[in-house]
């Protein structure tokens, strides 16, 4: 965990420089690459959340804020939750920032200090592809909403019918130009790959299919599910699509009827 609290202190996040940079006044501005995936999960989870000023409001692994204070507009009492004391330093510095309105807490997500049934909504996006037992975190997120509250959950996607095959292609090109190379093996989806941790960010990856399982074995409701062409810049079809306005939505509204297509999964889950 150490090695992983140290990274992201050096790190803050991968959004910063390829998908947003800071403001003179305390605003974060997206880049090229960031400003179709900014507007549309701002827009996405508003919708999914649905925040009102009844609600105490969780973001945990929130980073920059960029989710976070644009929800805590709405809501009663907002925690935003991060590892990093670096990134909410970060968020405490935006113009947008309100203290009176959102508390930061520098936390293992693992472990998280709020009582049972603290919220009423939570935020998990683009977390669970950073920690060492994401199976925790999703039952500790399950642990801290009330019955009956709405929690959703965001991540990349690896395993889609791209990486199946741009993998396949792989494997064609090497039996060619270098037979009896043997492939850099792949963790199964979901799964910690070990030779990651503190090397970089995403440390596991998921499919649609293993990702919805998670969250249900951990007593959730599944009631959403969405694709969306989002956002990994190594992601070659999203680095050629994503700055592109047309390109962008088009990709968002096949990826939503068909999330296996997108770069990332949005879920929306009740807590049972």
């Amino acid at each position: 965990m150490e090695r992983l609290r140290a990274f992201y202190e050096r790190e803050l996040t991968e959004g910063q420089g390829a998908y947003f940079n800071l403001g003179p006044q305390g605003t974060l501005i997206p880049t090229r690459m960031g400003r179709h995936w900014l507007a549309e999960h701002r827009a996405l989870f508003g919708r999914l959340l649905r925040v009102t000023d009844a609600d105490r409001f969780l973001d945990v692994g929130c980073g920059e804020g960029y989710y976070t204070l644009a929800l805590a507009k709405e809501a009663r009492v907002t925690v935003a939750a991060d590892v990093s004391s670096s990134v909410l330093r970060l968020l405490g510095r935006l113009s947008a920032h309100d203290p009176t309105r959102v508390q930061r807490v520098v936390t293992d997500v693992e472990r998280l200090p709020f009582p049972a049934g603290s919220f009423d909504k939570a935020l998990c996006s683009h977390m669970l592809e950073h920690v060492l037992d994401d199976r925790v975190v999703i039952a500790e997120l399950h642990r801290v909403v009330k019955p009956g509250g709405v929690a959703v959950f965001a991540v990349p996607l690896k395993y889609t019918w791209q990486h199946r095959a741009l993998r396949t292609l792989e494997g064609i090109a090497r039996s060619l130009l270098k037979p009896g190379k043997t492939p850099y093996p792949v963790a199964p989806p979901g799964e910690l790959d070990v030779r990651l941790v503190g090397v970089q960010a995403h440390i596991r990856h998921y499919s649609v299919a293993v990702l919805t399982r998670r969250l249900e074995a951990a007593g959730f409701r599944v009631t959403e599910v969405s694709g969306v062409w989002f956002h990994d810049p190594r992601n070659w079809l999203v680095r050629w699509t994503q700055p592109n306005r047309w390109a962008y939505a088009l990709g968002t509204a096949l990826s939503k009827r068909w999330p296996d297509l997108g770069a990332g999964l949005v879920v929306r889950t009740i807590r049972a």
